[in-house]
C-alpha cells in the first residue's frame, strides 16, 4: 500500500519545497481531504482555474485561507463575490491603471537604486532587509497616503499579521497584536484623509461615491488591510524568489544579464516557478463532484496555485526554470474576477528592481546556509537572502 499523502499548508516543509507533495497530490489524490484540519484541496491546472473561473460554486465570502471562519473584522472585495466584489473592484482598479502604474516607474527606479546605494560598497548584505522587504513597502505605503515614518512599522506589522508557527494554522498572539495596530493605524489615517484630503488611493476611497452613497470606514479599512499585505510581502516574495532562483541557475542569469529584455519573461517564470502565493482558500456552495470523489457543500477547498503552475499537463517539463518559457497562462494572480489588481504594479516593482540588481551587483552569489523561509498563511517565500558580491561606488558618487 503507498503511503499516504499528508498534506499541511502550514508546515515548515511545504512552503521549504513543495514540489514533491504536490506532484503527489496531482496524480494521486487531485481530489484531496485532510480530515483533521477541515479541508479539501485541488491540484491540478484545470481544476484550480475552473474554482477561480466557477465563483459561484466556489465562493469567496467564507474566508480564503485555511481556518477563516468567514467572520472578518475589516471585509474587502477579497472575500466577496459578484455583484458586490465587482462594485469595490471598480473602485480601486482606477489606481492601477496602465498610465497610473507607468507613470510611478521613476519613484520606483528612485528607490530601487537609494537602497541599493545603502550596501553597494559592502559586498555583502541580506537583500530581503536590506532591498526586497523595503521597495514594495515604500510602494505601496506612499500609494495609500501613509506618510514616510509609518512605513517602516507598516511593512514590519504586515509581516507579523501573516506569519504563523510552523505547521499550525491559528494566528500566534504576535500575528493579532499586528492586526490590531495596522487597523488602529489605518483608521486614524482614515479620519486623516477625511478632514485633510490629498492625492492619495484612501483620500480617493474617502471621496468615492458607491451606488449614490460615500463608503464606510470599514470598507475603506479593507482596501487597506488587503493592499498592504498583497502590495507589501507578496510583491517582496517575487523579488526575492526570481533572485534566488537566478542565483541558482547560472545559465538563465547569463542569459538575462545579456539579453535584458528578457528580465520581463524572467518575472512571469518566477511567478509560475515558485508562487508567492502558494494556494487560495474557497467554500464550497453545492457538492461538487470531481475525480470519483464528492466535496459537500460548505466544506472549505483550497486552491493550490503553487502545484497547478507546475502540472505537466499545462507546463512542459515544469521543474526547469526556463526564462525563455512559452506559456499561455499561469495563475500567481489568481484569474478572472478575483485576478490581482495590482499585478501590473508588481511586475512593474520586480522588472525595475532585477534591472537594478543586475546591472550593480551581477555577479551576485546567494549564502545558501543563510537562506531561510517564512511560514505564513498562504504565502511562500524566503525570510533571509543573504548574498556577496563585489563592492562599488554609489551611483551618485564623485568619480
Amino acid at each position: 500500500m503507498p503511503e499516504a499523502i499528508v498534506f499541511n499548508p502550514f508546515a515548515y516543509e511545504i512552503h521549504e519545497d513543495p514540489y514533491p507533495t504536490y506532484t503527489r497530490l496531482r496524480e494521486e489524490a487531485p481530489v484531496y481531504h485532510n480530515e483533521a484540519l477541515g479541508f479539501w484541496a485541488l491540484s491540478r491546472f484545470d481544476d484550480v482555474l475552473n474554482g477561480y473561473r466557477d465563483w459561484e460554486t466556489f465562493t469567496s465570502t467564507q474566508g480564503i485561507a485555511i481556518g477563516e471562519s468567514g467572520e472578518i473584522s475589516s471585509p474587502s472585495m477579497i472575500g466577496l463575490d459578484p455583484p458586490d466584489q465587482t462594485k469595490l473592484r471598480k473602485l480601486v482598479v482606477r489606481a492601477f491603471t496602465p498610465h497610473r502604474v507607468g507613470a510611478l516607474e521613476e519613484r520606483v527606479r528612485t528607490l530601487a537604486t537609494g537602497f541599493l546605494d545603502r550596501f553597494i560598497e559592502e559586498g555583502e548584505c541580506d537583500l530581503i532587509a536590506r532591498f526586497a522587504a523595503l521597495l514594495p513597502s515604500d510602494v505601496v505605503s506612499t500609494l495609500l497616503g501613509a506618510p514616510a515614518e509609518d512605513h517602516d512599522n507598516l511593512r514590519i506589522w504586515t509581516a507579523m499579521l501573516l506569519t504563523r508557527d510552523d505547521g499550525v494554522a491559528r494566528p500566534p498572539a504576535a500575528a493579532q497584536e499586528a492586526s490590531q495596530q495596522l487597523i488602529a493605524r489605518f483608521q486614524e489615517l482614515i479620519a486623516e484623509k477625511r478632514r485633510r484630503p490629498a492625492e492619495d488611493l484612501i483620500s480617493g476611497l474617502v471621496a468615492v461615491e458607491l451606488e449614490g452613497r460615500r463608503l464606510s470606514d470599514d470598507e475603506i479599512l479593507g482596501f487597506c488591510m488587503l493592499l498592504i499585505a498583497g502590495g507589501n510581502e507578496t510583491t517582496e516574495k517575487l523579488i526575492a524568489n526570481t533572485v534566488h532562483q537566478l542565483a541558482r541557475h547560472p545559465d538563465q542569469r547569463a542569459r538575462l544579464i545579456a539579453h535584458p529584455r528578457r528580465i520581463p519573461a524572467a518575472v512571469e517564470e518566477s511567478l509560475r516557478f515558485r508562487s508567492p502565493t502558494q494556494y487560495m482558500a474557497r467554500t464550497t456552495t453545492r457538492d461538487v463532484e470531481l475525480h470519483g470523489r464528492t466535496i459537500p457543500k460548505g466544506e472549505q477547498v483550497a486552491l493550490l496555485i503553487g502545484a497547478a503552475n507546475h502540472d505537466p499537463r499545462h507546463f512542459e517539463v515544469p521543474g526547469r526554470f526556463d526564462i525563455d518559457r512559452v506559456m499561455e497562462r499561469h495563475l500567481a494572480f489568481g484569474f478572472g474576477v478575483h485576478f490581482c489588481v495590482g499585478a501590473r504594479l508588481a511586475r512593474l516593482e520586480a522588472r525595475v528592481a532585477l534591472e537594478e540588481i543586475h546591472e550593480r551587483l551581477p555577479d551576485y552569489e546567494v549564502d545558501e546556509s543563510g537562506v531561510s523561509v517564512v511560514h505564513a498563511t498562504n504565502v511562500a517565500g524566503l525570510a533571509t537572502l543573504p548574498i556577496r558580491f563585489t563592492p562599488s561606488r554609489p551611483s551618485g558618487a564623485a568619480t
